[in-house]
């Protein structure tokens, strides 16, 4: 059992270590293109040199019952704030059940698939994960876990 823990604790070590093009607060966010569940793509690169508005980042799954909570609050939270662009990005899902989520969802703001690049660069430990970058995409913060329209409007102050 000790070494099962100390193992685990190692692997959770050498992914946190900061080396790499990973997500840490504090640090320019990693580059990243998905594909949108309605057609085309997101880039970060590009929402930074020509749209330059802070980014609300959540990664989400189909399967995720806090995913579904969060999604109205993040809906009018986007409605309520032009000047923040949010999109959620499936990760450890299914392409057809991350569709089928969206269709009944119908969230207020785009949402895309993830992909291998994504995955690496944004590491969670649970679901949903929210990413907080500014305008330099810069990430500002991270909230692990369900985000009320309380947290939301304080993280993105």
């Amino acid at each position: 059992m000790f070494i099962a823990v100390l193992v685990i604790g190692l692997a959770v070590a050498w992914a946190l270590d900061g080396s790499g093009d990973t997500a840490w607060t504090g640090e320019q966010a990693p580059d990243f293109t998905v594909d949108l569940l309605d057609g085309g793509t997101f880039s970060l690169a590009d929402h930074i040199s020509e749209d330059g508005r802070p980014l609300v980042l959540n990664l989400w799954a189909s399967w995720c019952a806090p995913c579904r909570e969060e999604i109205p609050d993040l809906s009018a939270f986007a409605a309520d704030h032009p000047g923040v662009a949010v999109i959620g990005v499936a990760v450890e899902d299914r392409l057809a059940d991350a569709r089928a989520f969206a269709a009944e969802m119908r969230p207020g703001y785009p949402l895309a698939f993830g992909n291998t690049q994504f995955d690496e660069a944004y590491p969670n430990f649970g679901l949903p994960v929210t990413y907080f970058l500014d305008e330099d995409g810069e990430i500002t913060d991270v909230f692990n876990g369900l985000l009320t329209a309380e947290a939301l409007e304080e993280m993105a102050g």
